[in-house]
């Protein structure tokens, strides 16, 4: 917030709307089949690219031909093609999170930027008042000054990020 009067958000989301979609989101996560991988695994499991998406459709129609009659009973196109729908499914869904983690991420950020540089004036203002010998900010500058103290830090400057 380069300056005071600037405020993108100002906003709240409403309590229903937020509640509305945490139920969403357990339910959904409720909904999905149980799968966890650990670190090992995840690093060997083969992913789904282009040449992979393109093998796996094709397979799927060569089973459809001829599967029945060439391999045996316990490969079932069901099966394959469970999976690979599965796949297609959570990818959908996987770009829908992926643009709203995006902006998840950007809205948080410009409301903790704003929240803490309007906190900054506030503060530089407390300062101010006390060094002038106001008793009404002296008590409210030392609690705030407590922030810039205990991590032996100053205050940043216009732009500096304040996030490790």
């Amino acid at each position: 917030m380069s300056s005071l009067t600037e405020n993108r958000l100002n906003e709240v989301v409403d309590p229903a709307v937020l509640t509305t979609a945490l139920t969403a989101l357990n339910d959904f996560m409720a909904a999905l089949p149980e799968g966890a991988l650990n670190d090992d695994q995840r690093r060997r499991y083969t992913g789904m690219d282009v040449d992979n998406r393109v093998f796996v459709e094709t397979v799927v129609n060569v089973l459809r031909g001829s599967g029945a009659s060439v391999l045996p009973t316990t490969f079932q196109l069901t099966t394959l093609q469970n999976d690979y729908d599965l796949f297609e499914q959570l990818q959908m869904v996987s770009e829908r999170t992926k643009a709203l983690q995006r902006k998840l991420d950007d809205l948080s950020r410009i409301a903790a930027h704003e929240a803490y540089t309007y906190s900054l004036a506030i503060y530089t203002i407390y300062e101010a008042m006390s060094k002038a010998g106001s008793e009404d900010a002296r008590a409210g500058y030392e609690q705030m000054r407590e922030r810039f103290t205990r991590t032996g830090g100053s205050r940043p400057t216009d732009g500096e990020d304040t996030t490790t």
